[in-house]
């Protein structure tokens, strides 16, 4: 057995970088940090419906087996104070600390690390956007109270970094599927944070648990220094930029480019100082994060894949680069940034109105009736070429009015539909769109695209919401995860993210050429990002 948390903060893959920033061991502890959810979470559940503001609150109040350091990468322990791996690479035993307990005071054992990965397979928990990393686990053994052994059926480049990415919950809180399935907005972790108080709609609180083992363990000095953390809700960008102003934010992390220059203002500053906050554009290594407007392959129209890449041929993102953003975008060209190992080789689709107007036609798609809007028969019956287009972002309603005049001009008729997050999210899930607006969050430093892009993916709660399916992708994906050798793997997906982006499930938006966020003069921090974060988790009280 070889011991998991020396070996992976070794491997040249993740190796850090020069003068990497560290945490301040000695960072004063105490007051309050004030941090911006852009929206309401659709849940704080450990398990269901995670969306990006639900992650935002977890990383405080869950824990997990191991962590990435954000410097290198490698894990280092969380719940498992130590972990071996089999010499055949598919047995992960994890030696829990003894000291370890519940935010409700109950000491953690291997019986609850097995009930979490349960949890996550109780289909009641709709947790399908989470089986593709935790597949493999055929067999999980207690050994005893505090140690416990994962068995995998074959080998899966991910299979260690997801099982140290599963949160640990309590079975006596969340054993009672009936019960669990309620526990929506409120939750019980063991994490450095535990759950205060929820005021809809406006604040999140949650307090520093003074029972987390994590405050005695050497590594993790200097990190969540905050007594208390408020997760406030604010949704308009100008609102945002008010509070700030007022310092009434303390963290706010910026979506896009559009939405920092809101801020920061125009022409682009990558260091804006204001009275009470300053703003922050970093180049760092963290996984990035991407725009698009997704397709739903259930619709006869847009199943159809001359309509799909017609449809991008329409959106003018050099345009929106130039008016909106500055040019600080890349155009993307499939789900992986722009110039990293994994992106293909391609160019990104152009804004091209002829191009797409010869899709369509070779599609049947004709003005038969002179009335502006293109039209067909499909299944039978006239059918118009017009398509609802939703969005959950007003601040972003400017692109999508350009993409709707273009696509008039073209005789596709596109109405435009905003919706607040719950009820976006809902409609999402239910799949009853046709086209949508939305990000993707970057995940792991090397990603799997299974979640989003491989058919099984497709059901309820699970993040293939277009319900793309290719047999190809499919299989070059499964054959990819199994792959052990990093460049192997990476050519292997560099192919499935050529064949993904053939097929337009999206139109891929813009890949940042920085990472923004705003900071209140009421914290400091030990540098402005480290390698693969923030680190606003080391950040401290300049007024404790």
């Amino acid at each position: 057995m070889k011991n998991v948390m020396g070996i992976l903060l070794g491997l040249s893959l993740f190796a850090g970088a020069a003068n990497a920033t560290e945490a301040n061991a000695n960072a004063p502890k105490g007051g309050v940090l004030n941090y911006h959810l852009g929206a309401e979470p659709e849940s704080l559940h450990p398990i269901m419906k995670h969306d990006l503001y639900t992650r935002y609150f977890s990383r405080y109040v869950q824990d997990t087996l191991c962590e990435n350091d954000f410097n290198t990468w490698g894990f280092v322990p969380r719940l498992a104070e130590k972990s071996e791996i089999s010499s055949n690479g598919l047995e992960f035993t994890f030696h829990i600390r003894k000291d370890a307990v519940f935010h409700n005071g109950q000491p953690i054992t291997a019986e609850d690390v097995k009930f979490s990965l349960d949890a996550v397979r109780e289909p009641k928990h709709e947790a399908l956007d989470q089986i593709p990393y935790l597949e493999t686990f055929t067999k999980v053994d207690i050994i005893d109270k505090h140690t416990i052994k994962f068995t995998a059926k074959e080998k899966y480049f991910q299979n260690l970094n997801s099982l140290c990415s599963l949160y640990i919950i309590p079975k006596s809180v969340y054993g009672d599927i009936n019960k669990s399935v309620k526990l929506l907005k409120e939750a019980v972790g063991a994490g450095p944070y535990k759950f205060e108080k929820y005021d809809k709609g406006q604040t999140i609180v949650v307090k520093k648990f003074d029972k987390w083992y994590g405050y005695n363990v050497p590594y993790w000095k200097g990190y969540f220094n905050f007594a208390q953390v408020n997760f406030k809700i604010t949704k308009e960008d100008n609102v945002v930029n008010e509070k700030l102003k007022k310092g009434d934010l303390d963290f706010v992390e910026f979506p896009g480019t559009d939405a920092f220059l809101k801020v920061s203002g125009k022409p682009f500053k990558q260091n804006f100082k204001a009275d009470k906050f300053q703003t922050f554009a970093v180049k760092n290594d963290m996984p990035k994060s991407y725009g698009y407007i997704g397709f739903n392959f259930l619709d006869p129209i847009l199943k159809d894949k001359n309509v799909r890449v017609a449809f991008s041929h329409l959106v003018n993102r050099e345009e929106m680069n130039k008016k909106f953003f500055e040019n600080l975008n890349n155009l993307a060209t499939s789900p992986v940034p722009v110039g990293t190992a994994q992106s293909p080789d391609r160019k990104p689709r152009e804004f091209n109105p002829a191009k797409a107007k010869e899709l369509l036609t070779a599609a049947g798609w004709t003005d038969s009736d002179k009335n502006g809007v293109l039209d067909k028969v499909v299944d039978g019956k006239k059918t118009e070429l017009k398509l609802t287009f939703i969005y959950a972002n007003k601040d972003s309603e400017k692109q999508w009015t350009m993409v709707k005049e273009d696509c008039k001009k073209a005789g596709i008729d596109i109405e435009l539909k905003f919706l607040e997050w719950n009820s976006f999210i809902k409609t999402v899930d239910e799949r009853k769109m046709q086209l949508w607006a939305m990000g993707w969050g970057g995940g792991d430093v090397e990603g799997d695209p299974k979640q989003i892009y491989h058919s099984s993916s497709a059901g309820k709660g699970g993040s293939n919401y277009g319900s793309y399916s290719n047999p190809e992708v499919d299989k070059l994906i499964d054959q990819a995860r199994g792959e052990l050798d990093p460049a192997k793997r990476g050519a292997m997906f560099k192919k499935v993210y050529n064949m993904i982006a053939e097929d337009a499930p999206y139109v891929f938006l813009f890949n940042r050429k920085y990472e923004y966020y705003a900071q209140s003069n009421k914290v400091k921090s030990p540098g402005d990002t480290f390698r693969y974060d923030f680190g606003y988790r080391t950040w401290w009280s300049a007024q404790p």
